[in-house]
């Protein structure tokens, strides 16, 4: 037996929308339904194409977009960073003008321990700073020079103790002999003549001659030279108890001459090795005894032989005559103040063609000008 087939609502509905009447109502609605979907189509194939298109040309809208937003990531911290710059600039520019202009840091106190040649005053007259002088805003190596500039200084140092002291340090040239030339100048032991002879700064050093104005300027390597053999004898001669030294002469081939200050003994080490004449002199000393103080011509200057050991020769001043050592001791002295007083002149003498040079510069200039009666 068959049975019926029951039909669903779903084909039902259906039957009965494929039953609607077609009226002039319907037949409008399904005409408008079909053009849009119509132009739906459209839009989709048009859009879809231009996405091809601009696929195909590799510059898709997504790609634009991710740049956009990282350059704007960029300039912002960019410009947070040029903000955060300017400012630690502006705060350091602020307190560095505070630092170097506030009284907090000014110059109040000195710390210096004078020397022979300068004390407080001079430090203070040297580094010429005037008041109110910030610490921080000081230039010490300029401080240092204008110190340095005093011709007994050799070396100066600045330092400063915040908040507001400097700490001085100077030392000095140490005078180790004078140098007979057209200007007196004392010497170092170095040989640095660093300063001219003035009134009773000589006191009780050796002068060193054979070393002129001339020899300095046209050979200045012979003059140092000459001036090493001076300071060689002088260290040689002072490294044992003997008689005070008053001369030190170098002649050209570098023979040594040596004078005592006292009687004017004369030692002629000549041009060997100055310690072992010096020994020499020493041998010979020892034996005389007190005689040795009447001492007037030692020759040190033999060279010894395999076969003979060196010779000495000496001369005497009289013992009977004890005016002749005074006589020598005042030729000595005589002409120590003699060499003094012909430096002194010709110290004087320069400074005459000096200012006669002068004067003549300035008769020119003078005759330069127009005349008008």
């Amino acid at each position: 037996m068959q049975l019926p087939r029951r039909k669903s609502r779903g084909s039902k509905r259906s039957t009965r929308r494929t039953t609607q009447p077609a009226t002039q109502g319907n037949r409008r609605r399904r005409s408008l339904a079909a053009r849009t979907s119509s132009r739906d189509r459209t839009d989709l194939r048009t859009t879809a194409g231009t996405e091809k298109a601009a696929r195909g040309k590799g510059s898709p809208p997504r790609r634009g977009a991710a740049v956009l937003r990282r350059a704007a990531k960029i300039g912002l911290r960019l410009a947070i960073s040029g903000t955060v710059a300017w400012a630690l600039l502006a705060g350091a520019r602020e307190g560095y003008d505070y630092a170097t202009t506030s009284p907090r840091f000014e110059v109040r106190a000195l710390t210096f321990e004078p020397t022979a040649h300068i004390d407080d005053e001079s430090v203070r007259t040297l580094m010429a700073l005037p008041p109110g002088t910030n610490i921080l805003s000081l230039d010490l190596e300029a401080v240092a020079g204008r110190i340095a500039a005093h011709p007994w200084v050799a070396e100066a140092s600045v330092v400063r103790v915040l908040p507001d002291a400097l700490d001085i340090e100077v030392v000095e040239f140490e005078a180790r002999a004078m140098l007979l030339a057209s200007t007196p100048m004392l010497v170092d032991a170095t040989g640095h003549a660093f300063k001219r002879v003035e009134d009773g700064e000589r006191g009780r050093l050796p002068i060193i001659t054979g070393i002129d104005d001339a020899l300095m300027r046209t050979a200045p390597h012979d003059a140092g030279a000459r001036m090493v053999r001076a300071l060689e004898a002088l260290d040689g001669w002072d490294a044992k108890r003997r008689p005070r030294l008053g001369e030190i002469h170098v002649a050209d081939a570098g023979e040594v001459t040596l004078y005592t200050a006292e009687i004017g003994t004369q030692l002629l080490l000549g041009r060997g090795d100055l310690s072992e004449a010096l020994l020499r002199y020493d041998a010979l000393r020892a034996a005389l005894g007190d005689d040795s103080d009447t001492l007037a011509v030692v020759h040190l200057d033999h060279t010894p032989v395999a076969d003979r050991p060196a010779r000495v020769i000496a001369t005497f001043l009289p013992t009977a005559s004890p005016e002749l050592v005074l006589e020598a001791q005042a030729q000595a002295e005589a002409r120590a103040l003699q060499a003094q007083a012909d430096a002194a002149s010709a110290q004087d003498r320069k400074q005459r063609q000096k200012r006669k040079r002068r004067g003549q510069r300035q008769v020119k200039k003078l005759s330069r000008l127009p005349k008008y009666e």
